[in-house]
């Protein structure tokens, strides 16, 4: 992706977004410290931009250093907790925002790293995963998501990960990079078991 600045399609992808400015503005006032956006919403507007596939959902996920002890949120939003204990948001009208502390990343617990940003990209199921868009310095970062975006391709970035996310979803990891791919007009790199 040398010749495509992923950060500048991103934030022309987001620059109308009044659901994206809002989320950034509660989180920033809820949390110290770096915050990044992940997953679907930056890959999937970058895709959209780059390809022209499908724009992605207006769920929201971010990691951010720490949160606030007494969080406040606007009158249209309420918080619960997802299925991690990590606080998620939600609007009025059903958008979803999961913001996770970093010492909470599920990926990097299990591993036993220290919680980093760069420790969380290295933890993502899938290659287009790892990605993330750092609100403090406005860039979109994560070598192996961009390669992957630059691919066009769906493969394993680490493999427990992938596995245990591919059982919450019922699906074997091949099937998962397959509906993965396919949703994303990708080409998919499956998985081949060494013996």
């Amino acid at each position: 992706m040398e010749n495509i600045n992923a950060t500048d399609l991103f934030l022309k992808a987001v620059n109308k977004n009044h659901k994206f400015h809002e989320v950034v503005d509660i989180i920033t006032r809820n949390s110290i410290g770096n915050m990044w956006l992940i997953g679907g919403f930056v890959y999937r507007n970058i895709a959209h931009k780059l390809y022209g596939s499908k724009p992605p959902e207006t769920d929201m996920d971010f990691i951010i250093e720490k949160p606030l002890t007494n969080k406040i949120f606007p009158e249209n939003w309420k918080q619960n907790i997802n299925r991690y204990g990590n606080p998620k948001l939600i609007r009025d009208d059903g958008l979803e925002v999961d913001f996770v502390p970093l010492q909470n990343v599920h990926s990097i617990n299990r591993r036993g790293l220290k919680p980093t940003i760069k420790n969380f990209l290295t933890g993502t199921p899938l290659t287009i995963q790892s990605i993330a868009y750092d609100v403090k310095y406005n860039k979109v970062i994560g070598s192996i998501g961009l390669k992957a975006l630059s691919d066009k391709t769906v493969g394993i970035n680490n493999i427990e990960q992938a596995d245990i996310y591919a059982q919450k979803k019922n699906l074997s990891v091949n099937a998962l990079i397959k509906a993965k791919a396919s949703d994303l007009g990708f080409k998919p790199v499956l998985f081949k078991k060494i013996s």
